[in-house]
């Protein structure tokens, strides 16, 4: 249990105490409620309560590299997972907005992977965070790194399929970070091989290194662009837990787009609706996919 189940669960206690309180209710609803109660009581008293579960993720690799499942060219397998770990570390940089376009990558100590052992079926590595001090309270349930493998795994897959599928999680990126993962993939077309990426929430494979040339041609800034852009109207709400917004321009035209983490209380966005502002988005476009929205600085 995380530290949001921990919060939910005893929120959880606190309305089934209100409820059972309540007069007029049946034997049978008190009993189902303190059912209920003693559940969610049981789970508190696990003495793993709050314990940090590392993320994991497993690659394997086919190709020129790989021996079957005997083995892995030793010069293959330390570059690629040199820039397979690169790639987390930037996509965790991203994913918590302190990526720069240059320089070293931002946090990279604290969104260390290990590898904690090899995987069959062709031939690979099992992946896990390094565990840090702060992992044991992530805000969300999740950390960074845990977030990084399944967006990276998310980019790949979608990478294989139509513009708008790719906008997505593309859309979700910095370009650098986007940029690393290509470069994971350039090692993967030099060396002749393509991998499979499976994660807690994720499971893909490249089907052979033309895929994969295919794939890294659509994460190139030739067919991803980015440009600023204006619009003018009114908010119409946050949703800070989902980080999106909604705001409707002066034409009447709705326009759906995300809350960059330079923003601290994407909640903010709501004491301000229905009030005319000018708002600076980025527009990014996957190939002939639709843009999406990011805004970074509030008007006010």
């Amino acid at each position: 249990m995380n530290r949001t189940e921990f919060t939910h669960a005893q929120a959880e206690i606190g309305f089934l105490d209100r409820i059972a309180q309540k007069p007029g209710l049946s034997n049978l609803a008190r009993l189902s409620l303190q059912s209920r109660k003693n559940q969610v009581n049981a789970g508190l008293r696990d003495p793993g309560r709050g314990a940090y579960s590392p993320a994991k993720a497993i690659v394997t690799y086919r190709g020129a590299p790989v021996r079957g499942v005997h083995g892995i060219v030793a010069e293959f397998g330390s570059v690629a997972t040199a820039k397979f770990s690169d790639a987390v570390a930037a996509v965790a940089a991203s994913i918590s907005g302190v990526l720069n376009d240059f320089g070293p990558i931002p946090n990279k100590s604290q969104n260390q992977i290990l590898i904690t052992g090899t995987a069959l079926g062709s031939f690979g590595f099992e992946f896990e965070e390094a565990p840090s001090a702060e992992a044991q309270l992530p805000l969300d349930g999740t950390t960074a790194v845990s977030q990084a493998f399944e967006l990276v795994a998310e980019l790949l897959e979608a990478s294989t399929k139509s513009d708008e599928e790719l906008s997505e999680p593309a859309s979700r990126l910095g370009t650098r970070a986007i940029t690393m993962v290509s470069e994971y993939l350039d090692k993967l077309i030099a060396y002749e091989a393509f991998c499979s990426v499976s994660t807690g929430s994720h499971t893909f494979s490249f089907s052979s290194v033309d895929q994969v040339r295919i794939s890294r041609s659509r994460l190139s800034i030739e067919n991803i662009s980015e440009k600023n852009v204006d619009f003018t109207g009114q908010f119409l709400g946050a949703f800070p837990a989902e980080r999106r917004f909604e705001f409707m321009t002066q034409d009447g035209m709705v326009i759906h787009g995300r809350i960059s983490a330079d923003i601290e209380d994407p909640a903010i966005i709501n004491a301000h609706l229905n009030r005319t502002f000018t708002i600076k988005v980025s527009a990014r476009t996957v190939g002939k996919g639709r843009p999406r929205y990011t805004i970074s600085n509030l008007p006010w």
